[in-house]
C-alpha cells in the first residue's frame, strides 16, 4: 500500500516537472483572493532575536537623514509595526537590538524605563532628530500605545549625528527589519508573543 501511494506521488511530480510542456496561464485572482493569498503568506513570521545592522558611512557635503515621523500600528496577523520615516532618499545606517542592561539617554546619562519586559533598542547614524533650525522632527518624542506586543516607544539619543529609540516591548520576541522607498522609511515588525 505504502508503496503504491509513493508511485503515485512520484508520478505527480515527474508529471508537474517535465521540461518543454507549456502551461495555460493562471486567472487573473480577484481583490478578495489577493488580499487572503497575502495574509496566509504573512502567517510564517521570518524574524530574528538577533542583532540587525546596515551600516552606512556620511559622505562629506551631503546632509544626515533627518528622521520626519514614527508611526505605531498593530499589523495583522500577528504583529505590531513601528515605521521610522526620513526625510531624503535613503535610510541612515541603523542597528536592532535587544538589551538586558539598564537604558540611560545619551549625553545626560539619564535613566529610562518603559512597558514590557524587553528592550529593543533601534540606533540610526548618521541621523538626527531635528532639523536645520533646531526643531523637533518629530515633535512626540514618547509614545504609548499600548498594542499587543509593543507598550511604549521613547527617544533617548538625538546628538552628534546618532539617534536612538528604545522600544518596550510586552516580552522578548521575534523581529524584523525591511526598507522601503518613497518616502525612505525603516519598518520594524514585531511578533505578537504566543
Amino acid at each position: 500500500m505504502r508503496a503504491g501511494s509513493l508511485l503515485v506521488v512520484l508520478a505527480a511530480a515527474v508529471s508537474v516537472c517535465r521540461p518543454g510542456e507549456s502551461r495555460a496561464p493562471q486567472a487573473p485572482q480577484a481583490p478578495h483572493e489577493r488580499s487572503s493569498a497575502v495574509a496566509q503568506q504573512d502567517t510564517v513570521f521570518a524574524g530574528t532575536l538577533a542583532p540587525v545592522q546596515r551600516v552606512r558611512s556620511s559622505r562629506a557635503g551631503v546632509a544626515r537623514p533627518v528622521l520626519r515621523h514614527v508611526e505605531t500600528a498593530t499589523a495583522s496577523p500577528g504583529y505590531d509595526r513601528v515605521v521610522f520615516e526620513f526625510a531624503g532618499d535613503s535610510v541612515p545606517g541603523y542597528r536592532v537590538e535587544y538589551t538586558t542592561k539598564p537604558v540611560q539617554r545619551c549625553g545626560s546619562g539619564d535613566p529610562v524605563t518603559v512597558a514590557g519586559t524587553g528592550r529593543l533598542i533601534v540606533r540610526f547614524e548618521p541621523a538626527q532628530a531635528h532639523d536645520e533650525q533646531s526643531s523637533l522632527t518629530p515633535a512626540e518624542r514618547h509614545r504609548t500605545p499600548g498594542l499587543p506586543a509593543v507598550r511604549e516607544l521613547t527617544l533617548i539619543c538625538d546628538f552628534e549625528g546618532q539617534v536612538a529609540w528604545v522600544l518596550g516591548i510586552t516580552v522578548r520576541s521575534e523581529y524584523r527589519v525591511s526598507e522601503l522607498t518613497g518616502p525612505a522609511r525603516l519598518v520594524l515588525d514585531v511578533r505578537h508573543s504566543p
